[in-house]
C-alpha cells in the first residue's frame, strides 16, 4: 500500500471513530418524555438551589464567628506571656479576655458548626441525587413547556 493509500485508511478510521463516539454520546442521553420525571427532576434542581442559597447565608455567620473566635484566640496567646502576674488588673484583663474567648468558641463549635455542617451535607446530598437522577437527562420541550405552568414543588 502506498503512503497515500495509507493516510486516507488511517482518515477513515478516525472519521468513524468520531462517529461512532459522536453517535454514544448523544446516544447516551435520555429524554424524559414523562411530566411526573421532568416535574421530578426541576423539583430537585430547585431544591438544590434553595439549599446553595442557604449555604451561603450561614457561611457568612460562619465565617464571623469562626474569625471572631480565632482572633480572640490568637490574641489570647500573645498576651499570656505579657500578663504580670504581680499585677492583678492584669490578671483580670487576662481573664475577661480568655472569657471573651472561650465564650466565642462555644458559640462557633457548639452553636454555629453543628448547623453549618448539616446544610453542607443536606446540600450535597441534594447535588448528588440530582446529578445521578437529572443532569444528563434532556426534557421534551413541549412537556417541560406544559410542566412549568403547574409546577408544585413539596417541601
Amino acid at each position: 500500500m502506498t503512503m497515500s493509500g495509507v493516510r486516507r485508511r488511517l482518515a477513515a478510521i478516525i472519521i468513524a471513530a468520531i462517529a461512532a463516539a459522536v453517535g454514544q454520546g448523544a446516544s447516551a442521553q435520555e429524554v424524559l418524555h414523562s411530566p411526573r420525571d421532568i416535574a421530578a427532576c426541576l423539583c430537585e434542581n430547585q431544591n438544590v438551589t434553595q439549599l446553595r442559597g442557604e449555604v451561603e447565608q450561614q457561611k457568612q455567620g460562619y465565617d464571623t464567628a469562626k474569625a471572631n473566635y480565632e482572633g480572640l484566640n490568637a490574641q489570647a496567646e500573645a498576651q499570656r506571656g505579657q500578663v504580670n502576674v504581680n499585677d492583678a488588673n492584669s490578671i483580670a484583663a487576662y481573664r475577661q479576655l480568655l472569657e471573651r474567648r472561650d465564650a466565642a468558641e462555644y458559640h462557633f463549635k457548639v452553636e454555629v458548626e453543628p448547623p453549618y455542617a448539616e446544610i453542607v451535607a443536606r446540600y450535597n446530598n441534594a447535588v448528588q441525587a440530582y446529578n445521578s437522577g437529572c443532569s444528563t437527562k434532556l426534557y421534551d420541550s413541549a412537556v417541560l413547556a406544559e410542566v412549568q405552568k403547574t409546577l408544585y414543588c413539596p417541601r
